[in-house]
């Protein structure tokens, strides 16, 4: 844990209790502007403190823990498709005015000794 958020957690304990924050109260807003944090940041930082209603704290650590899959989601590596094969050529070299394909078969790389014989 930074030393920074330490800091802010410190002044946070004696900080919200002044607050008399109610159940309809926007808390996170407040978090967020007393201590120029982003929202995921604040709500981390509240569920940290255990100061909100069960139900809260619950809505918030599902929220934060949704961002982190869909985080981890765009972090997951693409199949990769190899735009210069297809199932006749091993390798695309380039394309006729017409559109046709040309350039090495997979049976001229095998013959080539390019790949394995499978």
């Amino acid at each position: 844990m930074s030393k920074a958020r330490q800091k802010r957690l410190r002044e946070a304990r004696k900080w919200f209790p002044e607050q008399g924050f109610t159940e309809d109260s926007h808390v996170v807003k407040a978090y967020r502007k007393k201590f120029n944090v982003d929202k995921d940041c604040a709500m981390r930082e509240l569920c940290m403190l255990h100061v909100l209603s069960s139900e809260k704290q619950k809505s918030y650590e599902d929220q934060l823990a949704a961002k982190k899959r869909k985080r981890q989601e765009r972090r997951k590596p693409k199949e990769y498709i190899n735009p210069d094969q297809d199932e006749y050529f091993y390798f695309i070299a380039g394309y006729t005015f017409g559109g046709a394909p040309y350039g090495i078969t997979w049976e001229q790389a095998r013959e080539d000794g390019l790949i394995d014989e499978e």
